[in-house]
């Protein structure tokens, strides 16, 4: 599975959710005009959607977060951290050979 198969799933999986979380909106509207919700119901109603969307946000984000750790090590890439270490080390053997090839002492 390539990182783009990944990503692609992940996105099919944010747009199931986005089109879960609409229908899940329209049905509880639909609620509300059939029923004639209190401003109370209707605010309970609200918050409850609220948390089921940010729910689905964090298990999206949770879902992601776990694709891409499985993923990642099949590409060899070095993470941050050890790019920058490298990044670092270039810097400063450039900045040695620069001294050496001018005759300056470190």
């Amino acid at each position: 599975m390539s990182i783009w198969d990944v990503l692609e799933k992940a996105a099919y999986t944010g747009l199931g959710l986005a089109a879960l979380t609409k229908e899940k909106l329209d049905e509880a509207l639909e609620r509300i005009k059939k029923r004639g919700f209190t401003e109370e119901e209707g605010q309970s109603l609200a918050r409850e959607m609220r948390e089921h969307a940010e729910i689905a946000r964090r298990k999206f984000g949770e879902y992601v977060a776990e694709a891409v750790e499985k993923v990642l090590p099949r590409f060899k890439l070095a993470k941050f951290d050890e790019f920058e270490a490298l990044r670092k080390r270039v810097v400063r053997l450039e900045k040695k050979l620069t001294r050496s090839a001018t005759g300056e002492k470190s």
